[in-house]
């Protein structure tokens, strides 16, 4: 898994920016997936369970989230998630 920062979009409109994020790729169940790790409070503003991330390279991304991880009442929660289509640089997620 590779660390990098990135932004958290549904439609075009941005959530969240600047968010650490795991990234791995070439898994035989998923083509790209990671977790986003975030503070707790911020992590409730994520209702839905698709959204897009944009990372700092300007890759685009559509993502479905898996998983809140949450330990012992932990001040932050990795949220798992699998990538769907490509990690495209041109902004045509699927």
């Amino acid at each position: 898994m590779d660390l990098t920062h990135g932004s958290v979009l549904q439609g075009d409109q941005e959530l969240l920016s600047d968010v650490p994020m795991y990234i791995s790729s070439g898994n035989e169940y998923v083509k790209w997936g990671g977790c986003l790790h975030l503070n707790k409070q911020l992590s409730q503003s994520l209702t839905g369970t698709d959204y897009r991330i944009r990372l700092r390279d300007g890759r685009l991304g559509a993502i479905r989230i898996r998983k809140l991880v949450n330990t012992n009442g932990a001040l932050h929660v990795e949220l798992l998630f699998e990538g769907l289509g490509r990690l495209d640089t041109k902004g045509s997620a699927a």
